[in-house]
């Protein structure tokens, strides 16, 4: 398991993979029991996530450039000797023997680095000026934590990064279109889950340990859904009968969330950009009973070629392209991604999607443009720019979520009216 996990960390760092999909890439392709793909993931997702601080603590230790496989073979075993308190004798035996199947004397090194690394006293941050500090105690790039300070207080990102390192409740919202809140709770108090009740939104609940195989998901009465992103679809707050675009629809949620709103009256256009999406949308409404949604495959942007929209909806919920500094607590591997150039670009997208759909909405229609990140250049900023252009707008709310707040990701609504 060890093995595998160093291979997959290695893809994920150096051919720059998403960590979901090579776990789910290599949990398909290998029978593991229950109990080792657990620890696989856990091995992957934890190394990943902890991937800066882990090179800190080693870095004495190596005194030269390694092959990547050694390198990810002592970041595997540091990250289990620090985190997961595994009984060091048990790590350096197994990471020995990964060596010598590879290497005899490379074996020896590895042997050597280890007993060298437990013998010291962990490496502590003093000495790190204030950006180092926050980019090696929590793992983040200098660069991003920079970024993020331009936005917020010192207190304010390092409480947002002890956030993201948490291990989160899974949030899910309940399907009022199939059950109640109180169906749904007192089933799961029935079957000994513990949850608590969202003071975010109406009908989300926080429940401890694994969904995915209850009964309640399976037939779509319980949707998995982040807080924030359910308060949204409350915030569009559409009314029944009317008609509603979701511009950047996939994969579903907000949509299938609006559809429960509007007790599957009137209509709802959910379009995405990605064909292989479509698939996913339609099972997803299939399964939670709704039966107003017709999907679309169209770039949002060219929505305003066709006639018929302009001018048409009630309501437009515009959940656009986002760098996602919001959701960086569970795509653990965003961080070593994103870059300045990107989020210029999609600074762009965000501002010709807005632009060209508000032409779709109908006068004293309501707008709703969120994303799930947390700078200002493509939330309040984005919207000033837009305000600055127009005089057939008025903003009736406004709000950042912050991760911390609320059990939450970290996420920007701003809903607005066309006068």
């Amino acid at each position: 398991v060890r093995k595998l996990a160093i291979e997959a960390i290695e893809k994920i760092v150096e051919k720059k993979g998403f960590t979901h999909i090579v776990v789910n890439e290599y949990l398909r392709k290998f029978i593991l029991s229950d109990q080792d793909k657990s620890f696989f993931t856990k091995l992957v997702y934890g190394t990943v996530e902890n991937l800066l601080t882990i090179e800190y603590y080693l870095e004495p230790f190596l005194k030269k450039r390694q092959k990547p496989w050694v390198k990810y073979l002592l970041y595997v075993s540091i990250y289990q000797l620090v985190y997961l308190k595994t009984p060091n004798y048990a790590v350096v035996d197994e990471a020995v023997s990964i060596a010598n199947l590879k290497d005899r004397s490379i074996g020896g090194f590895v042997n050597a680095v280890l007993r060298n690394f437990l013998r010291n006293d962990l490496r502590d941050f003093s000495g790190l000026d204030e950006i180092e500090t926050l980019s090696i105690k929590y793992s983040y790039p200098k660069w991003l934590i920079a970024y993020l300070l331009k936005d917020y207080s010192y207190e304010v990102v390092e409480k947002i990064l002890i956030e993201f390192a948490k291990v989160k409740k899974t949030a899910v919202r309940v399907n009022t279109l199939l059950t109640t809140n109180e169906e749904v709770m007192e089933r799961l108090t029935q079957d000994g889950i513990t949850f608590e009740k969202s003071d975010l939104v109406k009908n989300g609940l926080l429940i401890d340990g694994n969904i995915l195989d209850h009964e309640l998901f399976k037939t779509g009465k319980i949707v998995i859904q982040d807080l924030a992103a359910q308060l949204v679809s409350e915030v569009v707050g559409p009314s029944e009968g009317a008609k509603v675009l979701d511009a950047c629809a996939a994969p579903g949620g907000k949509s299938s969330h609006l559809s429960a709103i509007m007790n599957n009256t009137g209509t709802i256009i959910a379009c995405d950009i990605h064909k292989h999406k479509q698939k996913l949308m339609d099972n997803l409404f299939k399964n939670n009973g709704n039966k107003n949604i017709i999907t679309k495959i169209i770039d949002a942007r060219l929505l305003k070629n066709e006639e018929e929209y302009i001018n048409s909806f009630n309501y437009i919920l515009a959940d656009v392209p986002c760098s996602g500094l919001g959701v960086m607590g569970h795509k653990v591997d965003l961080k070593y991604q994103m870059n300045l150039e990107s989020i210029e670009e999609i600074k762009i997208l965000q501002s010709e999607i807005l632009n060209s759909t508000w032409e779709l909405l109908k006068p004293g229609g309501y707008y709703t443009y969120s994303t799930c990140t947390l700078n200002k250049e493509e939330n309040e900023q984005q919207i000033q720019k837009f305000l600055k252009n127009r005089s057939d707008v008025e903003v009736v709310y406004e709000r950042t979520i912050l991760p911390f707040e609320h059990n939450s990701d970290g996420f920007y609504i701003c809903k607005m009216r066309k006068i």
